[in-house]
């Protein structure tokens, strides 16, 4: 009989649910901002999963989950009947769960609804690489806590006043924790790239295995939570005898014992270049490279990406050929270029190192970079405000990839070949940066090395003058000199004067 109670009651609450209002709002909220952002971003499972994976669908949907199921919790004080409710055969405890299941219903099915469509979408547009699913869960849950929270709110606070409170302090709240740093703050469902101390990264999956760690933490802290606040819902007297409201403390004791694990966990928790490492659920496995084979291009010096990548590769190929045709050849050169992972969790645009025997140029690639939007650079080689293009419109153009990735690459690539220890290498570094296309105002920005500004020389130095002198030489001469002494220069045999 109580089955066959709950069971109307839940088609009911269906048919009557607050929530359902919400849904037209929800989905403007999650178009304007997460689908919108997520398919401005290069078509890679890694990339248009990114603006999902920081958040911000649960940023969308959180504030009117919280605001209706709040208002449900508090609709029978307010109308005036909670006595009435209070003696139905079903017992209240049941009758406030199967009410809140369907607030909650409307709200994940949504939420699922969404997802699909945006990975539908990512799908049907042929995007590289593998979906991402941790991400999706850790959502879904999220926003079950946060309707079981807003329901247990209602119901203890009730109030005309508490649905919209309860709206506002939960957007306050998940936009503090976007400006909020700290290891505790990786619970939260909402990364910002700029505080977190580790930020969803832009090739997660692609290299290496994603890590489920951070992801199976945050499920037992929010699960623990939504838990704990229907474990409430049953411990007021009217909700039934001594053994359910008994029964009701042990639900909240259990919620509170796995929300605790969860930031215990989290304590323990190391951040390391592929993501987040929690000890206790860390499987040694997902540290392994996901085996691949590569795709390579160009003629001079050949570039290798991650087949993920494979149709960045004629654009990247075009914009770094002036650099690799300049040193192709050259005695102690790179034979060729490798995409690696990611080194850092806020790593550049792009990077390059350079090892082995004989060498090789690793080259990190952050497509995706800066959310939707790429930031682009003023002339003066700064970060600029200024919104240039989309991330996808960044990575497809020549032009934009010369500008933004070839200074980085050629400073650290030449450094290593030149050195700049001397006047003569400074020189030399100079005039071959200018040669493959620099501009001479972003050297002093893009030529670093593991951080540290490369020594360039200044206007009006003799070095700068023989650096001009070298870059304007015929680049059959350039290469023919380099040949020759590239040894000599490396040691620190050649003086200004014996430049060309």
């Amino acid at each position: 009989m109580i089955r066959l109670s709950a069971g109307r009651l839940l088609r009911l609450e269906l048919r009557r649910s607050t929530m359902m209002w919400m849904v037209p709002l929800a989905l403007v909220a999650f178009w304007l901002d997460t689908y919108r952002s997520s398919m401005a971003l290069p078509a890679l499972w890694s990339s248009r999963t990114l603006i999902l994976r920081q958040g911000m669908a649960v940023d969308d949907f959180a504030p009117f989950v919280v605001g209706a199921a709040a208002w449900i919790g508090g609709r029978d004080h307010r109308r005036g009947i909670g006595e009435q409710v209070d003696v139905t055969p079903l017992p209240r405890w049941a009758g406030r769960l199967t009410t809140w299941a369907a607030t909650a219903g409307w709200a994940l099915g949504t939420y699922l609804a969404c997802a699909g469509f945006l990975y539908g979408m990512i799908a049907w547009q042929g995007a590289a690489g593998s979906p991402l699913w941790w991400p999706v869960v850790v959502g879904a849950v999220a926003l079950a806590a946060f309707s079981a929270l807003g329901f247990a709110v209602g119901v203890l606070v009730p109030s005309r006043f508490t649905a919209p409170l309860a709206a506002i302090v939960t957007a306050l709240v998940l936009r503090q924790s976007l400006r909020s740093g700290g290891r505790y703050n990786l619970l939260s469902p909402m990364t910002s790239p700029a505080y977190s101390l580790a930020p969803p990264k832009s090739d997660a999956g692609v290299f290496y295995p994603y890590l489920p760690d951070l992801s199976l933490t945050q499920l037992l802290f929010l699960g623990g939570l939504a838990v704990a606040a229907l474990g409430v819902l049953g411990m007021q007297a009217v909700c039934g005898g001594p053994g359910l409201r008994r029964l009701a403390a042990a639900v909240v004791a259990v919620g509170l014992a796995s929300s605790g694990t969860g930031i215990a966990l989290i304590g323990t928790a190391r951040v390391e270049a592929n993501g987040v490492v929690v000890p206790a659920l860390h499987d040694a496995a997902d540290d392994r490279p996901i085996a691949y084979t590569p795709v390579c291009g160009g003629s001079a010096i050949q570039v290798c990406l991650n087949p993920v990548y494979k149709a960045y590769l004629p654009t990247l190929t075009t914009a770094l050929d002036p650099l690799l045709r300049e040193l192709a050849g050259l005695p102690g050169a790179p034979v060729r270029v490798d995409q690696v992972a990611l080194s850092g969790q806020r790593a550049a645009l792009a990077g390059a190192t350079v090892s082995g025997e004989p060498p090789v140029v690793h080259l990190a690639l952050n497509i995706g970079y800066e959310g939707a939007m790429w930031i682009g650079s003023s002339p003066s080689g700064q970060a600029s405000r200024g919104r240039c293009c989309t991330s996808q419109q960044m990575w497809s153009s020549v032009s934009r990839v010369t500008a933004e990735v070839l200074p980085p690459v050629a400073g650290a690539v030449v450094d290593s070949l030149i050195g700049h220890a001397d006047q003569a290498q400074q020189a030399v570094l100079e005039g071959l940066l200018r040669a493959v296309g620099v501009p001479l105002d972003s050297m002093a920005v893009f030529a670093r090395i593991d951080g540290t500004l490369i020594a360039l020389p200044q206007p009006g130095t003799p070095a700068y003058a023989a650096g001009g002198r070298f870059a304007a030489l015929p680049a059959a001469d350039r290469h023919a000199w380099l040949t020759t002494h590239l040894a000599e220069l490396r040691v620190g045999h050649i003086t200004l004067e014996q430049l060309p």
